[in-house]
């Protein structure tokens, strides 16, 4: 298909996740809207410009409660890279991952709401993606967390109690990920996606045993932070529980991996009692 250039600067600013899909989709804007309506009666406006038909390049507007997205439809996989940090570091049901690696459509969805609220943010991705489930959806790909959200999740969280309370919550494995990357004779452990919530993504050299802690450790620190608010920074000690000392410091290794977008990461190390700092 053709593409559609975006030469404004603004753009490069701006928020944007993936819609993957099977095969390319012939929209029906009144069912998305219904749709996307039956989750919590938002009020929702979809506005084709082009390409609706499955002929051309899709190009499209889409108001959730007066928030707008504008969606772009390409005629292809989303590029490699892209798909080596999302779908390649993803969790979820085994088939739904498989799908969405072989799927040979996609559409960039920018958010251009006034909103800075992430949480808000994603939720109106979510309820966007519920209104694309009939079309060979395959899955939303986030290259911020290096994770993608699958079809059953989205699902889920709009039709089963149990689920939506993810809905609010910055969860890891869906809106945020935990990656272990093999290096030398152990492991790097990092977070991604923390970042969209104001707080450093946190990486650990250890070996595979570390695994569950460091993902608790990783868990503990972010919602510390998240919650209150509190500024950390390379220098910092911290202590959890009765047992647990940690130092923070500057990425000094595997940069381009591990060091993240906006506010940066915080390399983790276990420290004695005595060294953690007043």
């Amino acid at each position: 298909g053709e593409r559609i250039m975006f030469n404004n600067k603004e753009e490069k600013n701006s928020f944007a996740l993936y819609l993957l899909f099977n095969e390319r989709p012939i929209m029906n804007e009144k069912k998305i809207s219904e749709r996307i309506k039956r989750i919590n009666n938002d009020k929702v406006e979809v506005s084709p410009i082009l390409g609706l038909n499955g002929e051309e390049a899709l190009y499209c507007n889409i108001i959730i409660n007066n928030e707008k997205f504008k969606l772009v439809g390409i005629d292809s996989k989303i590029p490699k890279e892209i798909s080596s940090y999302t779908i390649d570091c993803a969790y979820g049901k085994r088939e739904e991952l498989e799908d969405m690696s072989r799927h040979n459509y996609h559409i960039i969805a920018f958010y251009e709401g006034m909103s800075h609220d992430m949480m808000h943010i994603l939720n109106l991705y979510c309820k966007l993606s519920y209104g694309f489930l009939d079309y060979a959806f395959v899955g939303l790909a986030n290259g911020y967390s290096w994770n993608v959200v699958t079809p059953s999740l989205i699902q889920g969280m709009a039709e089963d109690e149990k689920l939506k309370e993810f809905v609010n919550t910055p969860a890891m494995m869906i809106y945020r990920n935990f990656l272990k990357i093999p290096y030398n004779d152990g492991v790097w452990f990092t977070t991604k996606g923390n970042n969209l919530f104001g707080v450093h993504e946190l990486a650990f050299y250890g070996t595979f045993e570390n695994t569950q802690e460091i993902y608790d450790i990783f868990e503990d620190i972010f919602y510390y932070i998240y919650e209150s608010n509190e500024h950390i920074e390379a220098g910092h000690t911290i202590q959890l529980g009765d047992d647990i000392f940690l130092k923070f410091r500057e990425v000094y290794e595997l940069q381009d991996t591990l060091e993240a977008e906006g506010i940066g990461t915080l390399v983790i190390e276990k420290i004695n009692s005595d060294e953690i700092n007043m």
